[in-house]
């Protein structure tokens, strides 16, 4: 098997163990035009012209695609059998469900979760159409959980991924940290990450290949926006907030920067202190978190620390998953909310990997800090695969 299909292998080894825990025969993937979002993740190709993947519990899986398409699937080495169709699916598609007669079979639906939702309404009507509604009834079922633990329980090669991704991310922060100057503008300082990207032949993991990260000085206002032309000026808190693509893996690191004032040889205490809660915050998170407890209970801990600093509350969640997106699904690192939350009653478990980033924000030209690093669940808890901004970095802005 080519090296690029490695993790779609690992992937549908894992998938055949949760058919079997769940007790469903065969797992139905529906596409066209790369329609679902699990198509990358679970055979590494996008299939042009609509194809119907059986996922099946015996692990001889099977898929229906064009005499054109034939051969993608074929070069995965990932099908025990390619099943070709010229002009029409429905025949070919019911000879097939007729040999698997699944008791339960399987489909990407699901109403919390977009990265499990692949299935489209038309390729539904369609398939309801073919087999009848009570029919297709008495066997569906959601695909949520098993696709959800595939995508968030990470395999040994995409560890890797993740692991290269976060090391040149690290690379490139101390690069640009070495370039920074007072009197930049945001957008300057983000071109320094795009130079830095372009480089090394990777690419942005939020957005365009080489659109910059965030880059915020908070005296302009602390927002998911682009830079602007905002200049910087001695006594600004510059935040970043950088994903890095790197084998369709990506990282997910956001840093905190201070540029001295004439005369200072570091930040003022207000900004530290507000500085060292944020990392207080990570540091009780890091340790907190583990397999089995829930994700609401992960990010409980960590705001609890910022708010008996005496911060307003953390206004988003304390973390979330990073995969093949910055925001990987799963469960997330947020607090509970009526009507309660999937995401955040999620139990956290061994191989899945988190951004973590309690932080502590402001208003009214107050300090506002970010800092994010990445965190790999292991059976003795939370292994950091990023290298730990534990001091606030300052720019000197000369006399």
């Amino acid at each position: 098997m080519q090296e690029k299909y490695q993790i779609a292998k690992e992937k549908l080894d894992h998938a055949v163990t949760l058919l079997e825990k769940a007790g469903v025969d065969s797992w139905l993937v529906l596409t066209r035009e790369g329609s679902d979002p699990c198509m990358p993740l679970l055979f590494g190709i996008r299939s042009f012209h609509t194809a119907a993947i059986f996922i099946n519990r015996t692990g001889q899986h099977k898929v229906i695609a064009t005499v054109s398409d034939k051969g993608n699937y074929e070069g995965t080495g990932l099908f025990a059998e390619v099943i070709p169709y010229y002009s029409s699916l429905d025949e070919v598609f019911l000879q097939e469900l007729e040999k698997l007669a699944p008791q339960k079979l399987a489909l990407n639906i699901s109403n919390h979760d977009h990265l499990c939702d692949g299935l489209t309404l038309g390729l539904y009507l369609w398939l309801e159409e073919l087999l009848g509604q009570e029919r297709l009834q008495a066997i569906e079922v959601s695909s949520e959980a098993i696709l959800k633990e595939l995508r968030s329980v990470k395999s040994p090669a995409e560890i890797t991924c993740m692991q290269e991704a976060v090391d040149a991310t690290i690379e490139i922060y101390e690069e640009v940290f070495s370039q920074i100057k007072c009197g930049m503008t945001e957008i300057e300082i983000g071109e320094l990450f795009v130079q830095g990207m372009k480089k090394r032949g990777l690419s942005n993991g939020l957005g365009n290949p080489h659109d910059p990260p965030l880059v915020c000085t908070v005296r302009n206002g602390l927002a998911h926006r682009k830079p602007g032309d905002h200049k910087t000026i001695p006594g600004d808190i510059v935040i970043i907030d950088f994903s890095l693509k790197v084998k369709d893996y990506v990282s997910d690191i956001a840093r905190t920067v201070y540029l001295l004032k004439p005369g200072e040889t570091e930040a003022p205490e207000g900004i530290q202190r507000a500085f060292r809660t944020a990392i207080d915050a990570i540091t009780q998170a890091i340790q907190f978190i583990r397999p089995g407890v829930q994700g609401w209970e992960v990010d409980a801990a960590a705001r609890q620390v910022i708010e008996a600093a005496g911060y307003p509350t953390i206004r988003h969640s304390t973390g979330h998953q990073v995969g093949r997106e910055t925001h990987d699904g799963g469960t997330t690192l947020g607090p509970r909310r009526t009507p309660p939350r999937p995401a955040v009653e999620g139990t956290v478990q061994i191989g899945e990997i988190y951004a973590i980033e309690p932080t502590v924000i402001q208003d009214d030209g107050l300090p506002c800090i970010l800092v994010e690093e990445n965190v790999l669940i292991t059976d003795e808890g939370a292994k950091v695969l990023s290298k730990r901004q534990l001091e606030l970095v300052t720019i000197a802005c000369g006399a």
